[in-house]
C-alpha cells in the first residue's frame, strides 16, 4: 500500500478540501494517508488518517521564512512514499525530498505572485519586485517537483504555459442526501441570508449589511473565522442588528444554517489572486451553497456568471454595489416561486457537474501515475 503524507501549514487540520476530499478520497481509493501540520494541537487519528503535529510551536513570520526546519525531522520520520505541500513556504521542504527520491506534489491554493500584488501591509514600491522573484522561485521549484494541482484555472493555465505540470482540481463540494421537498419549501423559508467560510476584508461584508439595512425582516448569519477587529467595526454599522456572527462551526451547525436560510450570498471583490473579474472555481462558498439548493447572490465573475446564466440559480452582481445587493435581495425575496425555481436548478447544477465525483477522479488518477 503506497502511502501519502499531506503537509500543511497555515490551514485547519480538518480543512474541507485538504481533508474532507483530497485526503479521505485517497484513503477510499487504498492509499494509507496522514497529515502533518503545525497547529500545535495533539497527534490524533480522525477517520483512519493519522494526524501528526510538528514538536516546535512557531509564530508564523518564522514559519513563512524557516518551514523546511520546523518540519523536516517529522516529514522525514514519516518516510511516506508520496508527499502533497499545501502552502507555497513549504516548497523548500518538497525540493529537500524531491531530492532524496520521493514523489512531490504541490496544491496552489493561491496565486501567490498574484497575491503579493495586494499585500497592504508592504510597501507599494516593493511589491512587484516582491512578486517577481517568488514568481521566479516557485518555477525554479515547479521543474523540480512531480505534479501542481490548483483550484483555479488561470493559476493552471499560467503553469501549463511555462512548464506543463498543472491539473485543475475545482473545489466542488460532496453531494449529501437531500430530500427533494426541502428544496420545495425553500420558499417557505424565512428571509434569511448566509455566508460561509472565513471572513476577509475583500468579501463585502459591509456591503451586504448595508444593503439589509432597509429590508423588513432580513437576517444576515455568517459563520467562518473573522479577524476581531473586522467585526467590532462590522457590529458598529447601522443595519449590524439585523446580523449574527458565529464563527467557526460545525458541519452539523453549518448545514442547518444552510437548510433555514433563504439566500447564500458570496461577494468577493475582484482580486488578482481570484483571476481578477475571471473568478475562480477555488472559492467552495458558491458551490456548497448550490449543493444545498439556496439561491444565490454573487459576484459577477466570469466563470460564476457562466454558471448562474446556464442554470438560472441566483443573480450576479458587481461587488460594492448595495443597491444591486438589494436589488437582488428583493428580487429573489419578494417571488417565492423564483427562489425555488432558483434552489431547484441550483441542486441540480451541484448534482450533475458541481461536485466533487468529477474532481475526484482527475484527483486521484494524478496519484495513480506514480
Amino acid at each position: 500500500m503506497k502511502t501519502v503524507c499531506h503537509v500543511i501549514s497555515g490551514y485547519f487540520r480538518n480543512d474541507a478540501r485538504v481533508f474532507k476530499r483530497q485526503c479521505l478520497s485517497l484513503k477510499e481509493a487504498g492509499y494509507e494517508v496522514s497529515i502533518l501540520t503545525n497547529d500545535g494541537e495533539p497527534n490524533e487519528v480522525l477517520e483512519g488518517i493519522n494526524i501528526y503535529a510538528c514538536e516546535q510551536v512557531w509564530p508564523r513570520w518564522k514559519t513563512l521564512l524557516f518551514a523546511l526546519y520546523q518540519f523536516k525531522k517529522q516529514a522525514l520520520q514519516i518516510d511516506a512514499d508520496i508527499y502533497q505541500l499545501h502552502s507555497p513556504e513549504l516548497l523548500p521542504l518538497g525540493v529537500m525530498l524531491k531530492k532524496m527520491g520521493k514523489t512531490v506534489i504541490y496544491d496552489a491554493h493561491e496565486d501567490m505572485p498574484a497575491h503579493i500584488l495586494e499585500k497592504e501591509w508592504l510597501p507599494q514600491v516593493s511589491r512587484k519586485f516582491i512578486s517577481v522573484v517568488v514568481a521566479k522561485y516557485m518555477n525554479r521549484v515547479y521543474r523540480k517537483i512531480d505534479e501542481i494541482v490548483s483550484p483555479h484555472s488561470h493559476v493552471v493555465q499560467k503553469i501549463n504555459e511555462e512548464i506543463g505540470k498543472g491539473v485543475l482540481v475545482a473545489n466542488f463540494p460532496l453531494i449529501k442526501a437531500l430530500d427533494p421537498e426541502v428544496i420545495e419549501n425553500v420558499a417557505n423559508r424565512d428571509l434569511i441570508l448566509c455566508y460561509s467560510g472565513t471572513v476577509y476584508a475583500y468579501s463585502n461584508q459591509e456591503a451586504t449589511i448595508e444593503a439589509i439595512s432597509s429590508i423588513d425582516n432580513a437576517v444576515y448569519e455568517v459563520a467562518g473565522y473573522m479577524d476581531e477587529q473586522h467585526q467590532q467595526d462590522l457590529l458598529a454599522m447601522p443595519g449590524s442588528e439585523k446580523s449574527k456572527f458565529h464563527g467557526r462551526i460545525d458541519q452539523v451547525a453549518l448545514r442547518e444554517l444552510y437548510l433555514r436560510s433563504l439566500i447564500g450570498v458570496v461577494i468577493y471583490d475582484y482580486k488578482l489572486n481570484l483571476g481578477h473579474n475571471l473568478g475562480s472555481y477555488g472559492t467552495n462558498k458558491i458551490f456548497e451553497y448550490m449543493e444545498a439548493g439556496l439561491p444565490i447572490i454573487c459576484t459577477d465573475y466570469i466563470l460564476w456568471k457562466e454558471i448562474i446564466d446556464e442554470y438560472k440559480c441566483g443573480i450576479y452582481v458587481k461587488p460594492g454595489d448595495v443597491a444591486a445587493i438589494a436589488s437582488a435581495i428583493n428580487t429573489i425575496n419578494g417571488d417565492r416561486e423564483l427562489a425555488r425555481t432558483m434552489g431547484i436548478n441550483a441542486r441540480k447544477a451541484a448534482e450533475e457537474k458541481f461536485n466533487w465525483v468529477t474532481e475526484k477522479k482527475k484527483y486521484i488518477t494524478v496519484f495513480n501515475k506514480y
